[in-house]
């Protein structure tokens, strides 16, 4: 017992330092895990305060530009800057025409885009030089194909950021599903070993009870033999004694007969004592007694040596079985201990797991937020910077003299 004991302490201690090994890993890999938590989500929360920044400045920029479209257009204004600039017009009409077609070109894209960014550039074709008008024309141009590549890269960042969440998110939930089925097998087998060593401690207990029971059943046999021993032996003992008697007895009335042979005959006869006729069947009968009694004596020493060796040999195979049964319950204790360690790591796996799936969620919804819209429109928003490009490109060729296909 004291072994078991021992045993038991040391797998005790030794699966305490692997929990605490084991521990110490977790910890590592969740600290890993949150450092990288953090930072994408410092990524994420910064992407998202830029594109804020972006659409505000967008959505001000284009207020401004209506508000400036509007008063560029009020009655007044035209003629104040027809009669500003009546003597462009009228020293360079080839001037003018190419202004007006480009402006023209710009204005049917604004309405098309909806951009007012190009009613601003056309009016600035039909005001400022040629030369600030071509510049603003190529700023803008290289804005929108900054614009076009960057959408292209979030496009592309956020398919693949969905695909690899997707895919992650699947991963975890057959890694998740394994570890539940991995659990649940670990209680059955938890739970068939328990039951095990359950049976094992009372088949232990049945098989001491049943032998301190045939311990007092062969007490009481021992006893009983000892008395019928010293019964018989009393007997015997008794029987020789009567039967020493009477064999005295008549052997003292033989000798006498003799002696009396030798002496004369009396003139007078008388009668003699003859010994019973039936003494010798009685002596008969009384060895028969001592006979049956030795006999009796021998079949009880020889019963009760095959008892006691049967109750022995009983005694041996309840030991065996008692320590079979003690190793038993040893070895599925450990398989217990084993067990039920694996279903510790199984459980702290699957919670982990269970957090990695919440944080995935999570980030999928941002990515989401973030993403949706881009996603959606990309398309639309592509082909729609690119009518644009063409649109000022055309404006620009109609600005350095082409004509308008």
């Amino acid at each position: 017992m004291s072994e078991q004991k021992e045993d038991e302490k040391a797998q005790t201690d030794n699966n305490l330092a692997e929990a605490k090994e084991d521990l110490e890993q977790e910890k590592k890999v969740l600290g890993e895990d949150s450092e990288f938590l953090r930072n994408l989500e410092k990524m994420c929360g910064e992407g998202r305060k830029n594109f804020d920044e972006r659409k505000n400045a967008r959505l001000s920029e284009m207020q401004a530009v209506s508000e400036t479209i509007q008063i560029l257009q009020q009655d007044e204004a035209r003629d104040a800057m027809s009669g500003t600039y009546s003597f462009v017009q009228t020293s360079s009409s080839r001037h003018s025409e190419a202004r007006h077609q480009a402006a023209e070109a710009l204005r049917a894209q604004a309405r098309k885009s909806n951009n007012p960014s190009l009613s601003v550039l056309a009016t600035s074709v039909e005001l400022d030089s040629f030369t600030k008008v071509k510049k603003a024309i190529d700023d803008m141009i290289a804005m929108l194909k900054q614009q076009q590549a960057d959408e292209v890269k979030k496009n592309d960042f956020c398919n693949s950021e969905l695909h690899k969440t997707e895919m992650d998110t699947a991963k975890a939930m057959d890694k998740r599903e394994a570890l539940e089925a991995h659990i649940g097998e670990l209680e059955s087998q938890i739970k068939t070993l328990e039951d095990g060593i359950a049976a094992a401690h009372s088949q232990i207990a049945q098989l001491q009870l049943d032998l301190q029971r045939m311990s007092e059943d062969r007490q009481k046999e021992n006893i009983e033999f000892q008395k019928t021993i010293a019964d018989q032996t009393m007997t015997v003992e008794v029987l020789k004694k009567a039967l020493d008697r009477l064999a005295t007895y008549y052997d003292l009335l033989q000798t006498q007969g003799r002696a009396k042979s030798g002496r004369q005959t009396p003139p007078v006869p008388q009668m003699e004592y003859q010994p019973n006729k039936g003494a010798g069947g009685v002596m008969e009968m009384i060895e028969k007694l001592i006979h049956e009694a030795n006999d009796l004596k021998a079949d009880s020493k020889k019963s009760e040596s095959e008892a006691q060796a049967a109750y022995e040999q009983t005694i041996a195979d309840t030991n065996g079985s008692v320590e079979a049964l003690q190793k038993e319950i040893t070895a599925k204790s450990k398989a217990k201990a084993e067990a039920h360690k694996d279903k510790l790591h199984a459980e702290s796996d699957h919670l982990d797991t269970v957090k990695e799936l919440e944080g995935l969620a999570k980030y999928t919804a941002d990515l989401h937020e973030d993403c949706d819209y881009v996603m959606k429109n990309f398309e639309v928003r592509q082909n729609g910077r690119q009518a644009e490009v063409e649109a000022l490109q055309q404006a620009k060729q109609i600005l350095s003299g082409a004509a308008l296909s």
